[in-house]
């Protein structure tokens, strides 16, 4: 379950698309799981990087790409399985449960 009492003040006011380095790791996480809460209730969270560049915004998508690659690296998420065109991901740590 999405915990609302976790949510970053950024993003209660609506004011993380207008800050630097717009989406963060953190952003990209936020917006993923809140998504996936709105319509699930496990705690089993996939997606591709291509569905994230697709709803963030395509004019994001190197800081998308490189925000995603550095999840990866802090062990925040685990790339699943890997195709030319594609990187799915799975959540490992989420912070908004």
């Amino acid at each position: 379950m999405f915990n609302s009492g976790k949510v970053k003040l950024k993003y209660i006011l609506g004011i993380h698309k207008d800050l630097p380095g717009y989406p963060t790791g953190e952003d990209i996480l936020y917006y993923i799981i809140k998504r996936h809460y709105e319509k699930e209730s496990d705690n089993n969270i996939t997606f591709t990087d291509n569905f994230a560049i697709k709803k963030i915004g395509h004019e994001y998508a190197e800081t998308i790409e490189n925000s995603l690659s550095q999840l990866v690296i802090d062990g925040y998420l685990e790339i699943i399985r890997e195709t030319k065109d594609s990187k799915t991901y799975k959540i490992l740590i989420n912070d908004f449960i």
